[in-house]
């Protein structure tokens, strides 16, 4: 890292630790940094921005646990490429601290499954790659009931169903948001399927096969009516 690209000392008003995460996050926006990048050294670190070892390496530590760079020791810290389902996840706990309202929850479900599924109706082959894995997820939802599975794991099955949805919308961010946002609403959802009846009448199944019909149909208008509906029966299991 060139010395000029960086202020050597810290933000009066700012600590020392976060005035280097600061300096990362803004050479990775600016693109000084990439994914896969290996960070200086921490002696190096020490004398760019003019702060103690201590202060760095709790900055490394905090960017570690934010699953922004991973420490591997007796070799260095580099910028990581992917984010690990085993670090924190600050959208989750922001969305958590803020505790919206239930129909501020069920609004944004709506808007992000509305637009993940005009990108998926827009390109056939997205279209064609995401109805047998959304069949094969409702049969299996269906099967699980038949077991008597408990909410938890009809809850995971409900989240795999959008999950699939999100990941076949070919926009890496807007995936990553839904994705991020819908752990937020674990609890929510395991309390939701624990107030159905584990048979054929499962709202679960009759909202996931009208949006799937709607995409089989290529019917746009249809698959908006279908998500309306299902998010409003959401809200409905949540506020009864």
């Amino acid at each position: 890292m060139e010395k000029t690209l960086w202020t050597p000392r810290p933000h009066a008003n700012k600590s020392a630790p976060n005035y280097v995460i600061d300096q990362i996050r803004q050479s990775l926006l600016e693109k000084r940094i990439l994914p896969g990048d290996r960070l200086p050294p921490e002696s190096e670190l020490v004398e760019l921005f003019g702060v103690s070892r201590g202060s760095v390496r709790q900055a490394m530590k905090s960017l570690e646990t934010l699953g922004v760079i991973t420490i591997r020791p007796g070799d260095g810290t580099y910028v990581n490429t992917s984010i690990s389902e085993n670090n924190f996840n600050p959208l989750v706990f922001a969305l958590l601290i803020s505790s919206p309202s239930d129909k501020v929850i069920t609004d944004a479900r709506y808007a992000l499954e509305r637009d993940i599924i005009e990108l998926i109706l827009e390109d056939e082959s997205l279209t064609e790659a995401v109805i047998p894995l959304l069949k094969e997820n409702i049969q299996y939802h269906k099967d699980l009931m038949q077991s008597g599975a408990s909410s938890k794991i009809l809850a995971e099955n409900d989240q795999r169903f959008h999950h699939i949805l999100s990941n076949g919308c070919g926009n890496l961010i807007l995936q990553t948001v839904y994705d991020y946002v819908l752990e937020s609403f674990e609890a929510q959802m395991i309390y939701t399927t624990s107030r159905q009846p584990i048979n054929e009448f499962s709202m679960t199944i009759h909202d996931h096969e009208a949006i799937l019909a709607a995409i089989m149909n290529r019917d746009f208008a249809d698959a908006k009516l279908a998500i309306k509906n299902s998010v409003q029966n959401w809200l409905g299991l949540m506020t009864e």
